[in-house]
């Protein structure tokens, strides 16, 4: 895990040729104990004064010592390392690996007149799409599902997803549903295509980066259907293999998505 602490920097006590594994501070640079899986990250000649930057992680330490164990040429910086000299500045501080692991709103989608919406989700470990979708026809299904090769086709056996909700039909009726062996995870049932009548939702992702867990889909969805109903619902799905899954769609069970609006924010792997 990447360790932070406030207030670490000074200067190299010794020379650090390019193959040399262990770092002297020179005096106790002040870290807590570091170990594996443990790691902190040291920026070498940050100013770029001699031979850097060069970005290491510090994977070794023994609190109030004043050498440590280091793995050079991290984060896209050289490898085995570059040299440098005794009295070069080092300072642990945050990298753009840092601000990467930021939770990122990268796309958005504003679907007229088509019968799909296909988004990229590569790369993200945890998604959440969060929107609405006005469908063309009446009484009609909205339907997600996965691809596992980039867009190019979309899974869609007869027992490829289970899913299931809990819905209250305001404002008496209520109930729950649930279908393990289908060929998409359904998010709205009867959906109608009045001008009032269209689909809220805010959805996660989980699992969809990871090649041993099942890809489960969650959150909550309000639509109108067609009789003028409106639907609140706790929505669940799962994709019933162990793989990476790089592509969601949303599409209706007949018709076109006629318009919406869908904004994508993900948590990238690490």
């Amino acid at each position: 895990m990447r360790q932070r602490e406030d207030f670490k920097d000074g200067t190299l006590g010794a020379d650090l040729l390019t193959t040399v594994t262990t770092i002297d501070f020179g005096s106790d640079p002040g870290f807590a104990t570091i170990a594996a899986p443990d790691y902190a990250t040291l920026i070498i000649d940050p100013e770029g004064a001699g031979n850097g930057p060069e970005i290491v992680y510090l994977t070794a330490y023994t609190a109030t010592n004043t050498t440590g164990t280091i793995v050079r040429g991290r984060e896209g910086t050289s490898d085995p390392g570059l040299t440098h000299a005794s009295g070069t500045a080092w300072r642990h501080g945050p990298t753009v690996e840092d601000f990467d692991r930021f939770v990122w709103a990268w796309d958005s989608e504003d679907p007229s007149a088509v019968a799909n919406v296909d988004i990229d989700i590569s790369g993200f470990e945890a998604v959440q799409l969060t929107g609405w979708l006005k469908i063309s026809n009446d009484n009609q299904y909205v339907h997600l599902s996965f691809s596992n090769d980039g867009g190019v086709s979309f899974r869609a056996g007869a027992a490829d997803y289970g899913h299931g909700y809990l819905y209250d039909s305001l404002p008496s009726a209520h109930g729950a549903l649930g279908d393990a062996s289908d060929s998409t995870i359904e998010i709205a049932i009867a959906q109608g295509a009045a001008a009032t009548e269209r689909i809220s939702f805010d959805l996660k992702v989980v699992g969809a980066a990871d090649a041993n867990v099942f890809t489960t889909v969650m959150g909550m969805v309000m639509h109108e259907n067609y009789l003028g109903t409106h639907i609140m619902a706790m929505v669940a799905g799962m994709v019933f293999t162990e793989e990476v899954n790089d592509y969601i769609r949303f599409f209706p069970s007949a018709g076109t998505i006629a318009s919406g609006r869908i904004a994508v924010y993900g948590y990238p792997v690490p």
